[in-house]
């Protein structure tokens, strides 16, 4: 048998298989015997049934099965043989198989680039330094008050924006009610922005009980094609108006929150949640800063089907995210595809990083202990608040998922020594 490896890239190998005549003659008797055992052809017993009738009746099968058996009996102790990793199933080029000569197929396949990190030490790198910002826990005090408001109905005055109005309303076309158009009892924030642009700002100043005609334009870009930058009109009726009313903030407020005695201990609570939050941005910031000059010192050469199979967990774990928000690509104007477009040469570039920082650990002998995996084991209890031992548990059960992990802890663990030989400069936000 004749064997040719060529290298089509840094990723991709062609291996060529030529196979003598006599070793597929063997294979095709073979295939044929082990077919007449099963074969059921009419006027023939099992096992009986003539050559010629096997060739007539079952010649695609015989060649799948001899394709089958000459591929699994050639390729996979080629790859042992010539030490070649394959990243993704291969691509066959196959002749046809023809009694009496031999056959020639071939095997295309991406493979782990061959990586020697450069250049990796003193790597210059911008870290934003941080300085707490007050307003944000203002605004997240604000943002609790909101959540805890309460509606209280309005006496003596009109409708005001931040108001909440219940209203019936129904909309017509060109004098005819359109559908969709129409609702009782809704409850709208005036001010909110959720309606046709001009229909909110027509309530203010109407008191309960009015009820009034409004003229609004649908935007034309509307998604009703009947309706879009079409005038309407809408017979609304004000049935009620309530303001949100806000708690004041004070210690009560405080302790509505459980662990709480005082306002300053939940402000100090927030600040503190704010600074963890703040910090571990940065910190992810710097690491993707890291990963970036390093690929800058070291391009490389990836493998096409690991861009896809990033992609793939990218977009899954989007698409979990959004679900998460009530959301969908859809709503973010995405589909698979367009995704898969937009966001190519970010997975492209993840899958560098991971590679260089895989290849590093291996040249600078960074290994993963048993201390560091319990360690790891007992800050993911103590971020789930699950007991260490159901975790630890779980991980030992699971050969994949602890495989993973330790493959996760190599790589932060080589981030912390790329850190500790960088240059890291710390500088205002605005100069990031």
């Amino acid at each position: 048998m004749q064997i040719n490896v060529e290298a089509l890239s840094k990723v991709k190998k062609k291996i060529s298989f030529e196979i003598p005549a006599d070793r597929v003659a063997a294979e095709i008797e073979k295939a044929y015997d082990e077919i007449r055992k099963h074969a059921a052809i009419k006027g023939f017993r099992k096992g009986k049934v003539p050559q010629a009738m096997l060739e007539k009746h079952y010649s695609d099968k015989m060649a799948d099965d001899v394709l089958k058996s000459l591929f699994n009996d050639t390729y996979f102790s080629t790859l042992k043989e010539h030490k070649i990793y394959p990243v993704s199933h291969p691509t066959i080029d196959t002749d046809v198989l023809k009694k009496g000569e031999s056959f020639k197929y071939s095997a295309t396949v991406e493979v782990f680039p061959d990586i020697d990190v450069k250049d990796y030490i003193g790597l210059s790198l911008k870290k934003e330094k941080y300085v707490r910002d007050e307003a944000i826990i203002g605004k997240r005090l604000d943002e609790m008050r909101e959540g805890m408001a309460q509606l209280e109905p309005v006496t003596g005055r009109p409708a005001a924006q931040g108001d909440f109005v219940t209203i019936d309303f129904k909309g017509f076309l060109d004098g005819v009610p359109f559908d969709g158009g129409e609702a009782t009892d809704h409850v709208l924030e005036l001010g909110s922005g959720r309606f046709i642009p001009g229909f909110e700002e027509q309530l203010v100043g109407l008191e309960a009980g009015t009820e009034k005609e409004i003229a609004v334009t649908f935007p034309a870009d509307y998604g009703s094609a009947e309706l879009a930058g079409k005038e309407v009109t809408f017979a609304i009726k004000i049935k009620e108006i309530k303001e949100k009313e806000l708690p004041p903030l004070d210690d009560e407020f405080a302790k509505q929150f459980g662990e709480f005695e005082t306002l300053a201990d939940l402000k100090a609570k927030l600040a503190e949640i704010h600074d963890q939050r703040e910090k571990e941005r940065i910190d992810a910031d710097l690491r993707d800063r890291l990963v970036k000059a390093l690929i800058e010192k070291n391009d490389v050469e990836v493998p096409e089907s690991m861009v896809v199979r990033q992609l793939d967990m990218m977009l899954e774990s989007t698409k979990r995210r959004l679900a998460s928000q009530k959301m969908s690509l859809a709503i973010m104007g995405l589909d698979d595809e367009s995704y898969k477009v937009q966001f190519k040469s970010v997975a492209e570039q993840q899958v560098k990083g991971s590679l260089l920082l895989d290849a590093l650990s291996g040249k600078e002998k960074i290994t993963v202990g048993e201390a560091d995996v319990e360690a790891r084991l007992r800050k993911l209890s103590e971020e789930n608040g699950q007991p260490f031992e159901r975790i630890n548990a779980y991980y030992q059960q699971n050969q994949q998922a602890l495989d993973n992990l330790v493959a996760q802890i190599k790589e932060d663990l080589t981030i912390e020594f790329l850190l500790e030989k960088a240059n890291v400069t710390e500088v205002d936000k605005g100069e990031i």
